[in-house]
């Protein structure tokens, strides 16, 4: 399937597409993006609030593996969690074990955290001194909490193989992940079949669209996506003329 050209290409998008639309639903849900960097703790619960009474259902909190106001995001996560029936999920990057379970006992239900490469080589260009075993334990520490987990593929990385890629939908579908997203290193990968190829082998699973182009966010919500995240949820539908934003890989 990575190298289908032609009509067996044009089939396997339409048919991930059709896999979809059965298993998700014809609309996609919408997740509301909040960098928890670029703003103080009052604004972000005034702008989640906001997005739930526009009838956004789920949001993700992001923020690099720097950013140290454990405590902080607990508060703003029960905060969330008492003012609306949001889907909570964090971006927040590889953390100890202690501070996974406040934030899923706070009442986070989801976490993202990409794997991006088991090729230790692949992953030591795009994290320099980490290990892709690290993070795929910390997934299953994420499992063991609760948690719902959302792993991730980046694909177009120099030196990446057709086999590489394919081991790391082999991981991605033997860890029963609940959800992907994808990527591209270097902004030509052919992110639709990776996209297609994770829908037949994760039918049920959310898979998301992780990009600010909207003709190839328009295209993946076609060949398998069912997941838009967007910083400005008022009026998106599944047209193509919505701002995505950048979603943030730690």
């Amino acid at each position: 399937m990575l190298r289908a050209e032609g009509d067996e290409y044009r089939s396997l998008l339409e048919v991930a597409g059709r896999i979809c639309r059965q298993t998700k639903g014809e609309e996609p849900s919408l997740r509301l993006l909040v960098d928890l960097e670029a703003g103080e703790p009052e604004r972000v619960i005034d702008e989640v609030v906001h997005a739930w009474k526009k009838g956004c259902t789920s949001v993700l909190l992001c923020a690099s593996p720097e950013y140290d106001a454990v405590e902080e995001i607990a508060d703003l996560i029960q905060e969330i969690a008492a003012q609306t029936e949001m889907h909570i999920a964090l971006g927040l990057g590889e953390r100890p074990y202690d501070v996974y379970a406040l934030w899923r006992q706070a009442g986070a239900v989801e976490y993202l955290l990409p794997h991006d490469c088991s090729n230790p080589e692949l992953f030591e260009h795009l994290h320099p001194g980490h290990s892709p075993a690290v993070r795929l334990t910390r997934g299953l520490w994420l499992k063991g909490l609760g948690y719902r987990v959302t792993g991730g593929i980046c694909v177009g990385v120099d030196g990446q193989t057709d086999e590489d890629i394919a081991d790391d939908l082999e991981v991605v579908r033997n860890a029963n992940l609940t959800g992907m997203v994808l990527r591209s290193a270097d902004g030509s990968a052919d992110l639709l079949r990776v996209l297609a190829i994770a829908r037949l082998c994760l039918p049920e699973a959310d898979l998301w669209v992780a990009t600010d182009d909207p003709v190839l966010q328009a295209r993946a919500l076609n060949c398998g996506a069912n997941i838009l995240v967007t910083a400005h949820p008022e009026g998106a539908g599944p047209e193509a003329q919505r701002v995505l934003a950048p979603m943030i890989f730690s």
